[in-house]
């Protein structure tokens, strides 16, 4: 446990209580098991502290950036890592600044972020390489009632509705500061969303697996044989293009995407029937500079449960459209480029080129639970690629994906 410790966590927190701390207990553990995480080693962090005199609990969690080395390229942690301490520290207080300029009332404030206690680089104090002592601190939502839920079942209806109205500010309250505010964007939110290297990095023999377990798992679905030749054009074209290289998005949509918004990175708090109220939105270390649709289309397939996905996808495309505008609206801004119809006109030009991006995807979100046992500091290649790894969840979930996808002629 030694190499997962958080050391000297009082000048870590200065930065955010001030001078006059102490810490009098702390206690470090692992939070996620093997397979769950790979982007950053996660630890529960318990503090007894004195601020100003007073004692205090604070429950935390750290994200350190992976022991091993091979998740340190696959990641591209010495990017990412700045990108989301960037997001947290001045893209966020930003965004909430311009909203209550105005007027949003509270409950439509992108207040969905974990609370953030500071961050570091390394010991030394710079701002260049991030070491093991690098770390980003964070509330941790589990104490307060937040919870995850199963990867391998995903929302409901009500959290999936809860969700989208969220994911629909988060994209539209940037668009609009981009709009009215161009320098401000780019001084406060543009450098957190700069362009990062990927799992390309490890090698043709990685890519190679993502790429065919899409249609060696298609192959065994008969009900997919109309759609392997459409299905094969998607691989083939990525096998040669970059995801991160993706046609930039238009002058009119272009806003921050969060670019990874499935079930791990989502929490949500559920009131004494068991419903979905509130959501936190967790790892900024991907955003980029895209169209919002990406976010929306990839958070539905890969995270929306089947049934409910295939029950109502038109109703959840809508609902996500009603949010985005009633959010611009507060701006006083054109809202031509975002009436129905040019909004469904921005939908069919970038859902077909998520497809990608969604397929090779569920090979890691629908994995078999409990087949990947090496912890993170003995990550190998393997743990990514073996066969054993997918199953029927997987099989399942490709199905359906690739025959709703296919109903909307997004394949």
């Amino acid at each position: 446990m030694e190499k997962f410790q958080l050391v000297n966590i009082v000048e870590l927190l200065r930065t955010h209580y001030g001078s006059d701390i102490e810490v009098q207990k702390q206690h470090a553990d692992i939070l996620t098991g093997p397979g769950e995480h790979y982007g950053s080693i996660i630890l529960k962090v318990d503090l007894e502290l004195k601020i100003n005199g007073v004692l205090q609990i604070l429950n935390l969690v750290a994200k350190k950036i992976p022991v091993n080395e091979l998740l340190q390229k696959a990641f591209d942690v010495q990017v990412t890592f700045k990108k989301e301490a960037f997001a947290y520290t001045i893209t966020i207080p930003t965004l909430l600044d311009f909203q209550k300029e105005f007027g949003f009332p509270e409950d439509k404030l992108i207040n969905f972020f974990p609370k953030c206690y500071g961050y570091r680089y390394n010991l030394e104090g710079t701002n260049e390489h991030i070491d093991q002592n690098g770390a980003l601190l964070l509330e941790n939502l589990k104490t307060v009632g937040y919870e995850t839920v199963d990867r391998l079942v995903g929302f409901d209806l009500e959290s999936s509705m809860v969700i989208l109205k969220n994911l629909a500010r988060f994209h539209a309250v940037p668009l609009a500061l981009k709009l009215l505010r161009p320098e401000v964007f780019k001084e406060k939110v543009l450098p957190g969303l700069v362009k990062h290297k990927g799992a390309e990095q490890l090698g043709e023999e990685v890519g190679k697996v993502f790429h065919g377990t899409i249609m060696s798992t298609a192959l065994k679905c008969e009900e997919l044989k109309p759609y392997l030749s459409r299905l094969q054009k998607v691989v083939d074209y990525y096998e040669t293009h970059l995801l991160i290289d993706r046609p930039p998005p238009s002058e009119e949509y272009g806003t921050v995407t969060h670019c990874d918004v499935w079930t791990s990175n989502i929490m949500v708090l559920k009131n004494s029937n068991g419903v979905a109220t509130k959501l936190k939105l967790l790892d900024l270390q991907l955003t980029n500079y895209s169209s919002p649709i990406r976010d929306l289309i990839f958070f539905m397939f890969t995270s929306v449960q089947n049934d409910i996905l295939l029950e109502n996808l038109d109703c959840l495309i809508e609902y996500y459209h009603e949010n985005f505008v009633d959010t611009l609206k507060y701006f006083d801004i054109d809202l031509e480029p975002y009436s129905w119809k040019n909004f469904n006109e921005e939908l069919e030009n970038v859902a077909p080129d998520e497809v990608y991006h969604i397929l090779v995807m569920l090979k890691i979100i629908y994995s078999q639970r409990g087949k990947v046992t090496n912890t993170l500091d003995n990550f190998q290649i393997s743990d990514w690629i073996r066969p054993d790894l997918l199953g029927e969840d997987h099989k399942r979930k490709l199905k359906n994906t690739v025959l709703t996808l296919a109903s909307k002629n997004w394949i």
